[in-house]
């Protein structure tokens, strides 16, 4: 079998056009890595944003900063099954309740609007079992 002299040139074509085909698919794809922010080794005085969250190694948020659809500012720490168990938050009732994993409030400690102290404490079955007002 002759094998010509030119037939070595469609094969190493081949391998040089594959190769920056890559390169360039690799450089129009991925591009030069980006930072959010190069702080220059420091760190910023305040850092503003509408919300903040605070997520697990799955991606499962466990901890909110935010304004409730009052636009009150509120803090809420979730379980792992994203369920609310704490939060603390501004309303009309400024206050503190504490969820249980099925999301029943198990407590409840509030200001009324004239700044009346309130505790609720309920059990699993959600009835109430104290509730202590200052009058």
């Amino acid at each position: 079998m002759r094998v010509s002299s030119g037939s070595w040139a469609v094969p190493l074509i081949s391998l040089v056009a594959g190769f920056a085909g890559g390169l360039l698919a690799a450089w129009l794809v991925l591009g030069d890595p980006v930072v959010a922010e190069e702080t220059g080794g420091q760190i910023p005085a305040v850092v503003s944003a509408n919300e903040f969250r605070l997520v697990d190694q799955r991606g499962k948020s466990r901890a909110i900063i935010g304004f409730s659809a009052e636009e009150e500012p509120y803090l809420a720490m979730l379980h792992r099954s994203e369920a609310r168990v704490i939060r603390l938050g501004l309303s009309e009732e400024s206050g503190l309740s504490i969820h249980d994993v099925d999301g029943k409030t198990r407590l409840v400690l509030s200001l009324d609007t004239a700044g009346e102290p309130s505790l609720i404490l309920r059990d699993r079955q959600h009835r109430t079992r104290t509730i202590h007002t200052q009058p």
